[in-house]
């Protein structure tokens, strides 16, 4: 499984939504119907979010036979950050983490727990290093936006492992060690809010080992879920971390970290807005800029259910009435983890394929000006390119031509006539 989003041709309509939307442009219209050009495609699910006809749906997986019928000793469920948003306010954390378990796993890991110490890695880096300003790496979909569409600003990506690897790695460690297993004895799945996380498993852009067996979308599991939360039947709780938890929204990793210098942006809108003004130099001034693709952060996740508004002021309300009991048993064993590098990677050979530097992005981009102002800027859609700076773009890169602007070609044969 390589690909987290499945389109269904025959339910596509024409509509143009998903085209006008993506935020790489990744889509173009081919013979009346959408197309989705997977080198682009950067698996942040809005054409799942935008499509009216439910043409887009995510990757199918087999993760339901694994965690019932597997040969695994020890399932380990990695609850996300925005979870306890899901849930309506005031509902006892406790009842979630034993609702997950009802389910099947015999442990639940948190990964607010990861959370707080990926936090702490990436202060420690930023106060390291001079580069300004580090971009966030939790959110799989930012970093390959940049790797697509920004591969001049690759070297200001603060590569820090994201909790969901931290916290799996950790489980996985744990389990082992007090149950006596080996590693393929122990299935670890990641209830996930959004098909990036499903490729970051698959196919990480680092190069580290995920240590996530399987990824489950929470919307595909969250009835269950919640029915097994009414019966109320309370049993042992490990209490999340607080200050991890505040990963679920946007600005949360920021102030996670104890950063005060900081842009916290969210909505692939607006991070191409600020992507562009790194870019242009105009940010050197900020130390880090947190980037996550859905709305309000991470709880405006595609496999989320509840409104991300609403599971923002839930997460709010976990961390303005809870007391912090939670015991993080790694904590004390932060410097030497961060010394020896386990928060950090590199990226893999191929991301860096494409790496353009600062000289080259900008011939590249007027050249791709120039081939523009020949369109006719009407962003009509015809060519089957979302924009006319789309189909420059398309044209640079030998995958359109000039005339198949319907525009240009109508001018052309009109003056070929005269």
């Amino acid at each position: 499984m390589n690909f987290s989003i499945m389109f269904d041709k025959d339910k596509c309509k024409c509509c143009t939504n998903c085209i006008k939307r993506c935020p790489t442009q990744a889509i173009r219209l081919v013979d009346g119907k959408a197309f989705i050009n997977n080198d682009k495609c950067i698996h942040c699910g809005e054409c799942i979010k935008v499509c009216p006809y439910n043409a887009y749906t995510p990757e199918p997986i087999e993760w339901y036979e694994e965690m019932h019928f597997s040969s695994y000793k020890h399932k380990i469920a990695i609850s996300s950050t925005p979870l306890y948003g899901q849930f309506p306010k005031g509902t006892d954390i406790c009842k979630v983490q034993n609702s997950i378990l009802k389910l099947g796993f015999d442990s639940v890991y948190d990964a607010s727990w990861a959370a707080e110490m990926v936090g702490m890695a990436i202060k420690r880096k930023i106060n390291e290093e001079k580069i300004r300003p580090f971009i966030s790496t939790n959110c799989p979909a930012v970093v390959r936006l940049i790797k697509n569409r920004y591969p001049s600003l690759m070297d200001h990506l603060i590569l820090i492992k994201e909790p969901m690897v931290i916290a799996a790695m950790l489980a996985r460690e744990k389990a082992k060690k007090k149950l006596d297993l080996k590693d393929d004895e122990i299935g670890v799945f990641y209830l996930s809010p959004c098909p990036a996380k499903l490729l970051a498993v698959t196919d990480p852009v680092g190069d580290y080992k995920p240590y996530v067996d399987w990824v489950i979308p929470l919307n595909t599991i969250y009835g269950e879920l919640y029915r097994e939360l009414v019966k109320g039947d309370n049993g042992l709780c490990s209490h999340p971390s607080l200050n991890g938890t505040k990963w679920a929204v946007s600005g949360g990793q920021s102030e996670s970290a104890g950063l005060t210098n900081y842009i916290a942006v969210n909505g692939m809108e607006n991070i191409i807005q600020i992507l562009d003004e790194v870019e242009n130099g105009n940010l050197t001034n900020v130390d880090y800029v947190e980037t996550l693709a859905c709305v309000q952060g991470c709880v405006g996740g595609t496999f989320n259910v509840i409104n991300p508004f609403i599971a923002q002021s839930n997460i709010n309300y976990i961390l303005g009435n809870t007391k912090d009991e939670s015991i993080i048993e790694e904590l004390d064993e932060f410097d030497e983890m961060y010394e020896s590098g386990v928060f950090k990677f590199s990226l893999k050979p191929e991301e860096n394929q494409g790496k353009f530097n600062m000289k080259e992005a900008i011939i590249k981009r007027e050249k791709i000006k120039e081939i523009y102002d020949k369109l006719p800027g009407l962003d009509c859609g015809s060519c089957g390119a979302p924009t006319c700076y789309a189909h420059a773009e398309d044209i640079y890169n030998n995958e359109s031509t000039l005339y198949n602007c319907v525009v240009l070609r109508a001018n052309k044969i009109t003056e070929e006539g005269r």
